[in-house]
């Protein structure tokens, strides 16, 4: 969420600090939360109390709201012993205890009207750190407290900050880090303690979950756990603003993630992040993520331009959102920072998206029979080498029931008269490939409806598509997709020279040198330059030169083989001169202002933040 706009204004008088410590275990449903279903297509807003936008209560939000989501649970100073932080004292009158009956009462209210109302935890303020399974009981236990006082219906993962970065070094398949481990497990003990309607979602940064394509490290680092949860988890909607420099860009064309896009913050931006997320991708250095059922995505965007970073106009949300719905049936819906900001743009972004949720769930047509599952992504061909990989994938989505799979092997690309494969159960089934030959898979999905008063089964069947072995050769040399390009920018901004490249078979690797001209041989390695994304330094004004060498290492294959890139420039310039820091004044990301002799940039949207250095702040030195 955005940043400085997520800041508690909590003033002495006037803040309510909720703080809910664990005391015991609660191994029962004692929630109060409403028993409707949720719908099939949801506009999901987040709520602040008095914090940011206007002041209204939950209950005078607009009708058009089908989830919102209380922000936020936070913790104290050990940072695993949760309380819930909302200024009540600026929407509720009365003395503290009437506002929390007040606030209460407004979510059995909204409840009673179909609703959803799920508690959020984290965002800036809300770092929380399970280091061992003794926090994690604390925390989990006091996340119950919470939910069964205020009778909540779901909880929303805003983890952000060092609460994500340290789960960085976990792989899809492969939980390592303590917080991974301990947040699977809470949010498994949640669904188990409160029933199969309880929401689990989450709201990750963009940065933290496609962006594994391109980048390695933090990048794409919440998709562990996701991919972990992904049989209780309800939707993610990703925040698609308040990016790195105010601003994201999709650089790499690949195998990995499809075509390139050149913007986030448009509505093919959007769409296309929505359906990595559904069709899939291979990351950097976390593994491969299968793809999501459509019904569990969603995409997060700020309702104004007060709101965060990015903001569009609403008509460009609605676009992304009527394609994603035409291609995508079940597609979950959207979620937007906050409501109480779209409230003080005269309810615009509510009231141009819920007609189009409103449709959308008026066009699911009760039956009593199991419905046939939807094939969103068909299994493709491939051609591999000995000992390669080939993974077959197939993405399917009910709006109602249970999937499972099976594949099978036939004798051509014919899809039917097939032999069932045995233990191939998955969505994804690694077909053999010690034996050169050709072979033929192809998938049915079953999806079972126990609710249906008719038939409670129904199948669809994927393509058939073939599997070439060929003999063990040479490491197919990469090509390369996008050459870097020529930078010219000021003193401590941001130089990304960035390459794309892929191969049929193998692993790439990239390296990047400093050259002494536009001539690309010859070059000095640099150190720990070595993923498709090279930040150059810009600390001192003049010209220097790169270009990246691409290698295929192909383990079924002998030796390794290379690409080389253009050789690019980088100018760095003088940074003007910034006016003297106010306190008064707006500052959006690139701005620059002078405090204490030294001249800062903002990172993002800040005002009365004191420029300095911290790694979380708003402001980074520059000179």
């Amino acid at each position: 969420m955005n940043i400085s706009l997520k800041r508690n204004i909590l003033t002495a008088g006037l803040a309510i600090i909720l703080v809910l410590s664990a005391v015991m275990a609660f191994t029962t449903h004692v929630s109060a939360a409403s028993s409707t279903q949720l719908k099939p297509h949801v506009t999901i807003g987040y709520w602040l109390g008095g914090n940011g936008g206007s002041k209204k209560t939950l209950a005078q939000a607009s009708s058009g709201w089908d989830v919102i989501n209380v922000s936020f649970i936070e913790t104290k100073g050990n940072y695993y012993t949760p309380n819930l932080s909302m200024d009540l004292s600026a929407v509720y009158a009365g003395t503290e205890a009437q506002q929390i009956a007040a606030f209460k009462a407004d979510i059995q209210t909204l409840q009673a009207q179909g609703k959803k109302v799920v508690i959020s935890c984290g965002g800036q303020n809300g770092v929380v750190h399970m280091d061992n399974a003794a926090q994690r009981d604390t925390f989990l236990n006091g996340v119950k407290n919470i939910i069964n006082e205020y009778g909540f219906d779901g909880f929303d993962v805003d983890f952000e900050g060092s609460s994500i970065a340290v789960m960085s070094t976990d792989k899809i398949g492969n939980l390592t880090s303590q917080q991974s481990i301990n947040l699977e497990y809470l949010l498994r003990n949640l669904k188990t303690t409160y029933g199969s309607d309880f929401i689990i979602s989450a709201a990750p940064e963009y940065c933290y979950v496609q962006n594994g394509a391109i980048s390695t490290g933090n990048g794409g680092a919440f998709l562990p756990v996701l991919n972990a949860t992904r049989d209780i988890l309800t939707y993610i909607h990703p925040q698609y603003y308040n990016g790195f420099n105010g601003d994201f860009a999709w650089l790499q064309p690949s195998a990995n993630a499809g075509a390139p896009f050149a913007q986030v913050y448009s509505a093919e931006g959007y769409t296309r992040l929505s359906e990595m997320l559904i069709t899939g991708f291979v990351t950097m250095d976390k593994g491969t993520f299968a793809g999501l059922r459509p019904d569990q995505v969603a995409f997060g965007v700020p309702s104004t331009n007060g709101a965060g970073n990015g903001a569009q106009s609403v008509s460009v949300y609605a676009s992304a959102l009527n394609t994603l719905l035409a291609k995508y049936p079940t597609y979950r819906g959207i979620m937007t920072w906050s409501i109480g900001w779209d409230e003080a743009n005269g309810n615009n972004f509510v009231n141009t998206i819920s007609p189009i949720i409103k449709a959308a769930n008026d066009a699911v047509q009760p039956s009593p029979d199991a419905k046939a599952p939807t094939i969103s992504g068909q299994p493709t061909d491939k051609n591999v080498r000995i000992g390669g990989t080939a993974d077959l994938t197939v993405v399917s989505s009910v709006s109602k029931g249970t999937l499972s799979y099976q594949w099978y092997k036939a004798s051509s690309k014919v899809n039917s008269g097939g032999t069932a494969i045995s233990g191939a159960t998955s969505a994804t089934y690694n077909a053999p490939t010690n034996t050169e030959g050709t072979n033929y898979y192809y998938c049915v999905i079953t999806n079972t409806d126990n609710s249906a008063t008719g038939i409670k089964t129904a199948t669809t069947t994927s393509n058939a598509v073939s599997v070439v072995v060929s003999a063990t050769s040479s490491a197919v040399t990469p090509t390369i997709t996008t050459q870097p390009t020529d930078k010219a920018v000021t003193v401590g901004g941001l130089s990304a020279l960035t390459i794309g490249a892929n191969v049929s078979q193998g692993t790439l690797s990239y390296q990047w040198y400093k050259a002494s001209s536009k001539v690309n041989t010859g070059g000095t390695a640099i150190s720990g330059a070595t993923s498709t994304t090279y930040n150059a330094p810009t600390s001192a004004v003049g010209t220097s030169y790169y270009y990246c060498i691409v290698t295929n290492t192909d383990s079924s294959a002998t030796g390794t083989s290379t690409a080389t890139s253009n050789a690019v420039s980088v100018t760095v310039n003088q940074l003007p001169a910034g006016d003297t820091w106010k306190a008064d004044t707006i500052y959006v990301a690139g701005d620059t202002a002078v405090y204490q002799g030294r001249t800062y940039k903002a990172k993002w949207w800040t005002q009365g933040d004191v420029p300095g250095a911290g790694e979380w702040g708003p402001w980074e030195l520059v000179l």
